[in-house]
C-alpha cells in the first residue's frame, strides 16, 4: 500500500506559476501585503479577512489562499512561527477545496519571514527551523506542501540542507541511489529532458485521448463512428482532420490554450538546471517553468537560434503559438521524417552523448522508438545506457523490451494518481541532489546552516577575500571572482 502521509517537495520559481490546491501568502498584524501576491488575485489588492489580525486566516477574495503573520510587534521566530505553521497546515486539510488531480492536497509556500518578516539577516536560522517544521508537520498531517522560492542561493541552501540531515524519504535506498546518480548527471550537464503530455495533464491540459475526444466533438462526429477507431488514435485524429481540414491546427491550440500555472513535475524539473529539453509536448509550461527560476527562457528549436548562454526545447511535434506546425494526425507522423528530419538528428545525437530522462510519455510514439532502433543499431557494440525512464503506467513489458537501453524507474501504487505522486517524489530527490548553487556558502545570512568547524573555515575564505581585493593585484582576480560567487562580499 503507497504511503500518503505527506511530502515536502522544495521548488525553484514562483509561487503564482505553481499548480497548487492552497497557498500561503505571508502578511503582518498590519495585514499589509506586498504587491507581487496581487497576481493570485487578478492583479488586485486582496481584502482584509474579517477577523484580523490572526496568527492566519482564510482569503476573502480566493478560498484557497490563506494568510499568516510573520510581524507581530516583533518578527514571529523560532517555536511560536513553528506552531502557527502547523496549525495552519492542520486547518489547511481540513478545509481545503481539492481539484481532484492529485492523491495528497498540495500547498504552496514561500520561505516565510525571510523577506519583509523581519530575519533576513538570519536566513540559515530561518530555513532550519521552517524545514525542520515542515518536514515534521507534512508526514503527521498528511497534506504535501511545495515551498517555492525564486532565490536560487535560498533554493540551494535548502537542497543542501535537506542532503545534509538525511530526513525520512517515502523512496527506498536504492530509489534514493539512482536519485542521486541523475542528480551527479545534471550537476555536471549530461543529464537532458524528454517530456511527453503525462508532466502537463497535471497543470489541467488534456490527456491525448481527451484532446481527440473534444477535437471530435467540436468536428461533429459521430460518437459511435468515433469510438469505433478506438484501437487507434492516429486513426481517430485522421478522421478529425477530415472534417476540420486547415482549423485542426487551430483547434489544438484553443483548446490546449495557455495554461497559467505550471504543474509540480515542470517546476521540479525547471529546478535540474538541464540545458537540452526535447518534448512531444505542445504548450510551453516547460519554459515557463525555467523562465520563472530566473534563467532565460529555453530558446525553442526550430523556430528560435540555439546560444551559449541558453538553453534550449526542441518542439517535436509542434508548438501550441504556432498552429501549423501541430503533428497529430497519421498523415503527420509518416510524412514526420521527410519534414522534420534534423529534429530526429538532434534527439539522437542526444541518446549517444547523454543521459536522457525520460518522464511523462509511454514511450510508444513510433517515430520516437524508430530513432531510438536506430541509434541501438549504430551502438550495437557499445554497451550504453541511453537514459532513465520514469514509468507512472506500470508498463514492466515495455521495460523488458528496453532492458539494454533504458533504466526503468517503476512508481508504484496502485491507483494513476498515487503513481504520478511517486514520480513527483522521485522528482524532488533528483533536484535536491542536482542543485550546485553556492552562491549562499560565504553569505553571512546563511553562516547558521554552517556547524562551527564549517563558520570558521567561511570566516577564514572571507578574510582571504578581503586581502586579496586589498592587494589590488590582477593576477588575483580569478580568486576574488570564485570567492564572490560563494557568497563573500569581500
Amino acid at each position: 500500500m503507497v504511503d500518503r502521509s505527506g511530502h515536502l517537495f522544495v521548488v525553484h520559481g514562483l509561487i503564482e506559476r505553481v499548480v497548487y490546491d492552497a497557498v500561503v501568502i505571508p502578511t503582518d498584524d498590519g495585514f499589509h501585503v506586498e504587491r507581487h501576491w496581487n497576481e493570485l488575485f487578478g492583479g488586485q489588492t486582496p481584502r482584509r479577512p474579517a477577523d484580523w489580525p490572526a496568527p492566519f486566516a482564510r482569503a476573502r477574495d480566493d478560498a484557497r489562499v490563506w494568510f499568516i503573520s510573520v510581524f507581530a510587534e516583533r518578527p514571529v521566530d523560532g517555536d511560536e512561527l513553528g506552531t502557527v505553521v502547523t496549525d495552519l497546515l492542520r486547518r489547511i486539510a481540513t478545509d481545503v477545496v481539492r481539484d481532484g488531480r492529485r492523491a495528497v492536497p498540495l500547498v504552496a509556500m514561500p520561505v516565510l519571514g525571510i523577506g519583509a518578516g523581519g530575519r533576513s539577516s538570519r536566513r540559515g536560522r530561518a530555513i532550519n527551523h521552517l524545514v525542520g517544521v515542515l518536514e515534521t508537520s507534512v508526514r503527521d498531517i498528511g497534506v504535501d506542501v511545495a515551498l517555492v522560492t525564486p532565490d536560487g542561493a535560498v533554493f540551494s541552501a535548502v537542497q543542501q540542507l535537506r542532503r545534509n540531515e538525511n530526513a525520512p524519504w517515502p523512496l527506498t535506498a536504492t530509489e534514493l541511489a539512482r536519485a542521486d546518480e541523475l542528480g551527479s548527471l545534471a550537476r555536471s550537464g549530461r543529464l537532458a529532458l524528454f517530456l511527453g503530455a503525462g508532466v502537463s495533464v497535471a497543470a489541467g491540459l488534456p490527456s491525448w485521448k481527451v484532446l481527440l475526444e473534444r477535437l471530435a466533438a467540436a468536428a461533429g462526429i459521430d460518437p459511435t463512428m468515433f469510438t469505433a477507431l478506438n484501437d487507434s488514435a492516429l486513426d481517430q485524429a485522421e478522421l478529425i482532420a477530415q472534417r476540420l481540414g486547415d482549423r485542426l491546427g487551430r483547434m489544438v491550440s484553443e483548446i490546449i490554450g495557455e495554461a497559467p500555472r505550471v504543474s509540480l513535475a515542470h517546476a521540479l524539473l525547471a529546478g535540474l538546471g538541464c540545458r537540452e529539453v526535447v518534448t512531444t509536448n505542445y504548450d510551453a509550461m516547460f519554459e515557463s517553468a525555467v523562465e520563472a527560476t530566473g534563467r532565460v527562457r529555453p530558446a525553442q528549436i526550430p523556430w528560435e537560434a540555439v546560444e551559449s548562454d541558453r538553453g534550449w526545447i526542441l518542439k517535436m511535434h509542434g508548438d501550441v503559438r504556432r498552429p501549423d506546425t501541430i503533428v497529430l494526425t497519421r498523415r503527420s507522423f509518416v510524412r514526420y521524417d521527410a519534414r522534420f528530419r534534423p529534429a530526429g538528428s538532434i534527439l539522437q545525437a542526444l541518446l549517444v552523448t547523454h543521459h536522457l530522462l525520460v518522464v511523462g510519455t509511454s514511450l510508444t510514439d513510433d517515430n520516437v522508438i524508430r530513432l531510438a532502433v536506430e541509434v541501438d543499431e549504430f551502438l550495437a557494440e557499445t554497451p550504453k545506457m541511453f537514459g532513465t525512464f520514469v514509468d507512472v503506467n506500470g508498463a514492466a513489458a515495455r521495460a523488458q523490451l528496453w532492458a539494454d537501453r533504458f533504466s526503468w524507474h517503476m512508481c508504484e501504487g496502485r491507483e494513476f494518481e498515487d503513481r504520478a505522486r511517486q514520480m513527483e517524489i522521485f522528482l524532488d530527490a533528483i533536484a535536491m541532489y542536482a542543485s550546485s548553487d553556492a552562491r549562499w556558502l560565504l553569505d553571512r545570512r546563511f553562516e547558521d546552516l554552517l556547524g562551527h568547524d564549517a563558520q570558521r573555515c567561511a570566516d577564514t575564505a572571507r578574510d582571504l577575500h578581503r586581502h586579496a581585493t586589498g592587494a589590488g593585484d590582477g593576477l588575483l582576480t580569478p580568486l576574488k571572482t570564485a570567492l564572490t560567487r560563494l557568497g563573500s562580499r569581500g
